[in-house]
């Protein structure tokens, strides 16, 4: 999954979206919409457990 810095992606676990804060080296910052809830993760986990929201209609790309 290839991503940039404020791309939105939904949880697949919990269904929540966050914003990706910081992207260096393998690993990835994501920030909770309402900013209360940040998650460090590894590059490779998005594949996993995050899908990308592509829009504000919450519709969703599947690139896996």
């Amino acid at each position: 999954m290839t991503m940039k810095v404020g791309d939105r992606l939904r949880s697949n676990l919990t269904e929540k979206v966050y914003k990706v804060k910081r992207i260096k080296d393998r690993m990835v910052v994501l920030e909770s919409e309402d900013g209360l809830n940040q998650v460090l993760t590894e590059k490779e986990n998005l594949r996993l457990f995050y899908m990308k929201v592509e829009n504000e209609n919450g519709i969703e790309d599947l690139i896996l």
